[in-house]
């Protein structure tokens, strides 16, 4: 069977015939562990990263100190993007990512968000519900949404709106005390929440978690609309919407709102 990440790999080969190979060199990994509360509403965050390089940054999230960028790593380095193969998952995610970057794209949004991160992060959080509370409008006058992979400035903004909240997690703490007054189930249960939903408000960890495919097919079975917002993947956007159906992705390219000055964001939707 195939997975998305095979089904990537096998779109980069096809799109990538009139750029330039060395576009696609793999020029060096990065390891990140991070603890951050960038905001009140949003719960202490305990993660590390990994991120590869081409002509521009891919990324992939893991558990905190998970990822190791060593000496065993060199030999990727020089490597083609398109054909390298990490270590970990995670790896091979930041790497894909990073060779999908060396390729054209057409978001039909682009933004850029400034200041401190603490600001970036909010702001980030309302071109995000601002772009699910879209999706929700076009399916009339329905408000259940579901939300994945929780961040709680995304629960906060929701909750000023007329919606009904579900969410769900693999924190355990998030699970055992629930975030902003609102329950936390078990990630276990993301499927049947997507199916339950209106619209379901993804995050694009749940492509490393290899959850994303069972969220795709229950969104696809339930005529549920499904936004992912993609740090994690965010160059793989274009190929969410155009081959995997799903309706809306908001990617966050590095450098991400953790570091001070401009981000961008990228909003790409499915024509209907």
């Amino acid at each position: 069977m195939h997975t998305i990440m095979d089904t990537l790999r096998t779109i980069v080969a096809e799109r990538s015939h009139d750029v330039p190979d060395d576009d696609f060199r793999l020029r060096a990994l990065w390891g990140v562990d991070y603890r951050s509360q960038p905001t009140p509403y949003e719960r202490f965050m305990v993660y590390s990263f990994v991120m590869a390089q081409t002509v521009r940054q891919g990324c992939c999230y893991a558990d905190f100190g998970t990822v190791s960028v060593d000496a065993d790593g060199d030999a990727l380095i020089g490597g083609d993007a398109r054909e390298t193969v990490g270590r970990t998952g995670e790896e091979n995610i930041a790497i894909l990512d990073a060779a999908f970057g060396a390729l054209p794209h057409t978001p039909q949004r682009r933004l850029v968000i400034d200041g401190r991160p603490t600001e970036k992060a909010l702001a980030r959080a309302e071109v995000i519900v601002e772009e699910t509370l879209r999706q929700l409008r076009r399916t009339g006058s329905s408000k259940r949404i579901a939300q994945i992979g929780v961040m709680g400035n995304l629960i906060h903004l929701l909750q000023q709106e007329n919606v009904t909240l579900a969410a769900s997690d693999f924190d355990e703490e998030l699970i055992q005390h629930g975030i902003l007054g609102v329950p936390v189930h078990h990630g276990d249960r993301s499927a049947e929440l997507v199916a339950d939903a209106d619209v379901a408000l993804v995050c694009g960890e749940t492509l490393a978690s290899r959850t994303l495919e069972s969220l795709v097919t229950a969104a696809r079975e339930n005529n549920t609309r499904l936004v992912v917002f993609a740090v994690s993947g965010c160059h793989f956007a274009q190929e969410y919407v155009q081959t995997f159906g799903i309706d809306a992705v908001v990617s966050e390219p590095q450098p991400q709102y953790l570091f001070q000055g401009p981000s961008r964001l990228e909003v790409y939707r499915r024509e209907h």
